[in-house]
């Protein structure tokens, strides 16, 4: 009996040491499978580059660069986002950032662009369901292939794209990445691991105004061509006259004239605009102090007859407004635009002539083409003839349908008398608009 009592005593003070050991034992496999991750080799020179750091943007492409250290294959990769970069990992998962929680955000539409460094014929593709421990989700991107090459350990890249960022501004978001020897991402399988970063941003705007622009000026100029410089800007445009000479019945005066009292001038009229809808420029004929036909070239404070195409009055009759060349002796006055110059213009290439070559801005109106087909076949010079609206009307010359630079109407001016023209000074006036839509 007393044996039979020792027996029994002795089992049940082991009891406790017994059941003490299981609980060691199972305390020490527990860390060993909650830690598989944090066991794993880290992965090096590890960084992720967006193409957008825009909250919610969406066709962002996430390029992921890193050198992993295990020369061992590797079949599966599995990309977690999360709202911090330690101890996010319990379980296998972590606070996805905001805006990578749902259908359609994040990882969820991520499509493989491509790879390089990798050892291994097989490209990764995207695996939109996942498995054990890559389940897929907008925060979980999982990425698989059949390749069981050996790794080394140098730099490699892989890049997706259509992803969509996470949505809250000046938020930094971390993107743990693991490798796996398995394409099934078993957790057994993890090689390597390691955490990059990034960040969406508020976007920043700069602001400034351009104010609308028009410096329009009216001279006169020796300029006779297209090419020739006329002036930086209006600063340079001077003069308020010009003088076609001494007329004579044997022949046209045509600006610039440099003999018989001519000052070898032609008009001009420079425009600078940033009215990219376009501009016109018109003149009218201002009205002199006298009687009848006061807007013509005319001897100012006469009396002139009130009927057109009389010769014996001291007023030119004006061309009018149909253009039309003239005879010599046939008493007529008139302006035409011999052509757009571009001598000045800096912003652009202007070049004045046959289209397509004519890339200026402004174009002479019908009437008041110098020379040449309007849209066809432009050309300098005073061959069209010439036109005045000696009413005060106003008349079109000219216009654009883009912004202007600097460019310059060249205007000629014509008359010749009749035999029986009335001796005097003889002078015209004009008015000269331009009309910017901006």
């Amino acid at each position: 009996m007393k044996k039979r009592k020792s027996f029994t005593r002795r089992h049940l003070y082991k009891a406790p040491l017994l059941l003490a050991a299981i609980v060691l034992l199972a305390m020490s496999v527990l860390p060993l499978l909650a830690s598989s991750r944090a066991n794993a080799a880290q992965i090096t020179n590890r960084s992720l580059t967006t193409s957008s750091g825009v909250p919610s943007a969406t066709n962002v492409t996430y390029t992921f660069s890193f050198t992993v250290p295990s020369t061992v294959q590797v079949e599966g990769i599995k990309f977690i986002a999360c709202t911090t970069a330690v101890g996010t990992y319990t379980n296998g998962t972590c606070t996805a950032p905001t805006g990578m929680t749902g259908g359609g955000n994040g990882f969820s539409s991520a499509a493989f662009v491509s790879q390089t460094g990798w050892q291994g014929a097989t490209n990764f593709a995207v695996d939109a369901v996942g498995a054990n421990n890559c389940i897929a989700s907008a925060n979980i991107l999982c990425v698989k292939r059949t390749d069981t090459t050996a790794q080394t350990a140098t730099s490699r890249s892989i890049v997706f794209n259509t992803i969509k960022n996470p949505s809250t501004a000046n938020t930094a978001f971390y993107v743990g990445i693991d490798t796996y020897t398995t394409n099934t991402w078993t957790l057994g399988s993890i090689t390597d691991t390691g955490t990059t970063a990034s960040a969406v941003v508020q976007t920043l705007t700069a602001n400034a105004t351009v104010a609308e622009v028009l410096q329009f000026c009216v001279g006169s100029t020796t300029v006779d061509d297209t090419t020739t410089s006329v002036a930086g800007d209006c600063s340079g445009v001077s003069g308020t006259s010009l003088n076609i000479g001494t007329l004579d019945t044997s022949a046209i005066n045509i600006s610039p004239v440099n003999i018989n009292g001519g000052d070898n001038q032609n008009g001009v009229a420079m425009i600078r605009t940033n009215a990219l809808n376009g501009t016109s420029v018109s003149y009218d004929a201002i009205q002199q102090s006298g009687t009848n036909h006061q807007g013509t070239l005319r001897i100012a404070g006469q009396t002139c007859n009130a009927v057109t195409n009389v010769f014996t009055d001291p007023c030119i009759n004006a061309a009018g407004g149909v253009q039309g060349s003239f005879t010599a002796g046939v008493e007529e006055f008139g302006m035409t635009v011999a052509g757009v110059n571009s001598g000045s213009t800096t912003s652009y290439t202007c070049t004045y002539g046959t289209p397509p070559g004519d890339t200026c801005s402004l174009k002479p109106s019908n009437n008041y083409l110098g020379q040449g087909i309007s849209g066809s076949t432009e050309a300098y010079g005073a061959g069209n003839g010439f036109a005045w609206v000696e009413s005060g009307a106003s008349t079109q010359i000219a216009s654009s349908t883009a912004a202007i630079d600097d460019e310059a109407l060249i205007l000629k001016f014509a008359a010749t008398p009749s035999i029986t023209t009335p001796f005097g000074t003889y002078t015209a006036q004009s008015d000269f608009i331009a009309v910017p839509t901006y």
